[in-house]
């Protein structure tokens, strides 16, 4: 069963990392090298932070309490990826305003 849901979260998970991508090239056109350089070195602390943590979370809190928690913290943040869905657009055609009328 782990093997099928790490398949699964591997396979998911590319989708969301696409649609964040994209939006921040969208609303950096100026730098899009420099922001998305920027959100990988984010992800990868944020990984490196976590690789860092869970040895520590299971011994205090039990194996199947630390993936508990981890389960509840994706669930939790997983409609941060709707948000950025539904008003990324929005937030494109806004920051495309402000930098016309800056001219």
């Amino acid at each position: 069963v782990p093997l099928v849901l790490q398949f699964l979260i591997g396979l998911t998970i590319t989708g969301s990392f696409g649609v964040m991508n994209t939006l921040i090239v969208d609303l950096n056109p100026k730098a899009p090298a420099t922001a998305t350089a920027a959100n990988n070195l984010v992800r990868c602390l944020m990984g490196a932070a976590g690789t860092a943590s869970i040895e520590y979370m299971i011994m205090g809190m039990g194996r199947g309490w630390s993936f508990t928690f981890l389960a509840l913290l994706c669930a939790v943040l997983s409609p941060a990826l709707w948000v950025i869905v539904r008003y990324g657009p929005e937030w494109r055609r806004e920051k495309e305003a402000r930098v016309t009328a800056a001219k």
